[in-house]
């Protein structure tokens, strides 16, 4: 201990030539505890052990001698903090100490290895990671020490710095600094020993891992004992048959403990601990049940004795699912077994404190298998990976890339099923995974996509001869597409695990929907149900609107109805609208209709000539019809008016004028003047007479 004090106590800023010698002459001054600098650590920081215990020597008979001059409880305090030093010294000297070099046994290197050499050097791979487990938990230890060492470095430093010289507490705060400094340079020491120590595992891991990787791609087949193998498989078979029996024992056993009001909590951990280690008793021999299954696959198909075909793959598929299953399952086996161990003996009786140590004996077996269960683990995903290379290795050719791409679209799908199982959230008791999701969402697509053919299919009806114009045809499509739709949501929510069969649910919940704002939405809805059952208003019908909106129907959708004007404006007006309000069809029944263009002429006018005239500009619009008996255009007197004779022109207008009433007007009143002035018909302005009394000038 002196001898290592004396070392850390040499001086940093070493001397060359006559001065060092003068230097080394000159006796050393130990720092005063009252008067330590913010460097002094750099005066013990030294490589001789002769120098330390020198400075050693001179730095406690120093302290010693400032100590001496305390007295009361200070004196108790300092000369124990003063022993504490002492006991600090020599726990720095033991941890720069030289560690002795980590001894690997030799890396086995061959030309090929068989099956059983690659997984005795995968055993010893895993070896090592472990044994880097706990030198990286001690280096995280080690630097969250110095860390909080170092805070409280600098809150004594300050607390130090405040205090008076000729106080008692400066010295005791000396020492603590120097103390707590010790402290930290042992903490930090036995780091960069750890590092060094895992720089050496690391390096030995890496040489491991490259011979692990070409071991694996170097496999041959060796003797093999096909007997030996078979009797092996049968006896595994019988292994997980007894401990399968031996779970539902313990099960019952139990629920018999659970069950009973006398069973102590004693008993019920020791049941529950031993259920827990014989479920992972059954795994590791399921676990090992299945290595020898793998391994014996291997050996078949490199001594081509058999094929990978789907018996291979499907039998490759359980194993991972069996791996994945007992991977989850160990999760909850370690945080039973952690919680039996922190679990206290109730109470002082014999009987459950016994019970009690029996529940902490199997926790340790328990972890123990558990360990176990991970070596097997990783033995199955490298024989997994020898099966895969064998079974791209036994190919030639084109089947090469066919078996790679087996391979690699089994994993894919292997990787994505265990995404899209993976719970999202529940409904009551019903998982919702993202594979359910997706579930549901491809229903509704497709039943879109049906409802898209379908009606595609109608309209490509429509374009026959016999169907055109029809409006059964969109009514029709769109009742399908309501009814698909309806049935792809029912499916889509049934496909993740909700019940459709309690309608009365359904309905209250649409009523309270309903009654909370989808009034307006439901109304719509059911209006143009009606509109299309009914058949009032129909697509391709024109229509006019109290409003005095004109326009042809283009589509009845489930909330509104759009209608096109025949300037090429599309307005939306909600299906409700057409159930409260006065609606005039001009298309509902004929698709022709009857208009009457009022005019006058000035009085006096010939009768006859306007007639003509007004027959003869009828004749003149394409949009009128003319070639109908019953139909033809006529010329009424209807009244005598203020300044004319006032006529109406009643003239049948085909379905495409009907659509264009203002067209036609304008082209009719256009002919009419052409007509009339023609005939040298007069059409009178408003005229007023007006009658002046006599002295009304005056």
């Amino acid at each position: 201990m002196f001898t290592l004090l004396c070392l850390l106590l040499q001086p940093v800023n070493a001397q060359t030539g006559p001065d060092a010698a003068a230097a080394a002459e000159a006796p050393w001054q130990a720092p005063r505890l009252v008067d330590l600098p913010v460097d002094w650590w750099e005066q013990f920081d030294t490589p001789s052990q002769q120098a330390l215990e020198q400075r050693l020597e001179a730095f406690t008979t120093a302290a010693a001698q400032e100590v001496a001059g305390l007295d009361g409880a200070d004196l108790l305090a300092a000369n124990k903090q003063l022993h504490n030093l002492r006991g600090q010294f020599d726990l720095l000297t033991a941890a720069r100490r030289i560690p002795e070099p980590e001894a690997f046994e030799p890396v086995a290197t061959r030309a090929t290895y068989t099956l059983d050499e690659l997984l005795e050097l995968r055993a010893q791979w895993r070896d090592l990671k472990k044994r880097q487990r706990v030198p990286r938990l001690r280096l995280d230890e080690l630097e969250s020490q110095a860390a909080l060492l170092q805070r409280r470095l600098d809150s004594l430093l300050s607390k130090y710095a405040a205090t008076d010289e000729s106080a008692p507490e400066r010295i005791l705060l000396g020492l603590q600094r120097v103390a707590v400094r010790l402290e930290y340079e042992a903490a930090t020491t036995q780091a960069r020993n750890l590092e060094g120590r895992l720089a050496a595992l690391e390096n030995q891991y890496q040489r491991m891992d490259e011979q692990l990787q070409f071991a694996l791609g170097h496999l041959t087949v060796g003797p093999v004992d096909w007997a030996e193998l078979d009797a092996a498989a049968v006896a595994a078979q019988a292994l997980v048959a007894e401990l399968t029996e031996k779970l539902a024992d313990v099960q019952s056993q139990l629920l018999a403990v659970v069950s009973s009001a006398e069973s102590g909590r004693g008993l019920g951990l020791l049941r529950k601990q031993q259920m827990t280690r014989t479920s992972a008793q059954l795994a590791l021999a399921g676990l090992r049940e299945a290595r020898l299954e793998a391994l014996t696959s291997w050996l078949r198909l490199r001594s081509g004795t058999a094929e990978f075909d789907f018996d291979a793959r499907q039998a490759m598929e359980q194993r991972d699912a069996l791996v994945k299953e007992t991977a989850r399952q160990v999760e909850v086996w370690t945080a039973a077994s952690q919680t039996t161990i922190l679990s206290p003996a109730p109470g002082t009786d014999p009987t459950s404190v016994k019970n009690v140590e029996l529940a902490h004996a199997a926790a340790q077996e328990t972890i123990a298998l558990i360990d176990e269960i991970n070596d097997a683990i990783d033995d199955l995903g490298l024989l997994r990976e020898a099966l895969t290379a064998a079974q791209v290795g036994m190919e030639h050719g084109l089947r090469s890339i066919q078996a790679w791409l087996s391979i690699v679209v089994g994993e894919a799908r292997s990787l994505l099923a265990g995404y899209l199982h993976f719970t999202l959230f529940h409904v009551g008791e019903t998982p919702v995974t993202l594979g359910s999701i997706l579930k549901m969402l491809v229903i509704l697509v497709l039943g879109l996509a049906l409802s898209w053919f379908i009606r595609h299919l109608l309209e490509r009806l429509k374009d026959r001869r016999q169907f055109a114009g029809s409006p059964a045809v969109y009514t029709l499509g769109r009742l399908l597409h309501y009814l698909i739709i309806l049935i792809a949501i029912f499916a889509a929510f049934s496909s993740i695990g909700l019940d459709f069969r309690n309608f009365a649910l359904i309905a209250g919940a649409l009523s309270v929907g309903i009654g909370f704002g989808l009034q307006s939405i439901v109304n719509n809805f059911v209006s143009g149900l009606i509109l299309l059952f009914e058949g009032s208003l129909r697509v391709g019908d024109y229509i006019e609107l109290e409003t005095g909106l004109r326009g042809i129907v283009k589509e009845i959708n489930t909330r509104s109805t759009l209608i096109r004007t025949n300037d090429n404006i599309d307005m939306v007006v909600p299906n409700s609208h057409f159930m409260t309000t006065q609606l005039t069809n001009w298309t509902l029944r004929e698709p022709m209709a009857r208009f009457r263009i009022g005019f006058g002429v000035a009085y006096g006018s010939d009768k006859q000539k306007v007639r003509e005239a007004a027959l003869a500009a009828a004749a003149k619009v394409d949009l009128v019809v003319k070639h109908m008996p019953s139909r033809q255009p006529d010329v009424w007197l209807v009244d005598f008016g203020d300044n004319a004779l006032l006529f109406e022109l009643l003239v049948w207008v085909s379905q495409a004028g009907v659509r264009r009433p203002a067209r036609v007007r304008a082209e009719i009143l256009w002919e009419l003047e052409t007509q009339l002035r023609e005939r040298g018909i007069e059409i009178p302005f408003p005229q007023r007479d007006l009658h002046l009394r006599s002295g009304f000038i005056r």
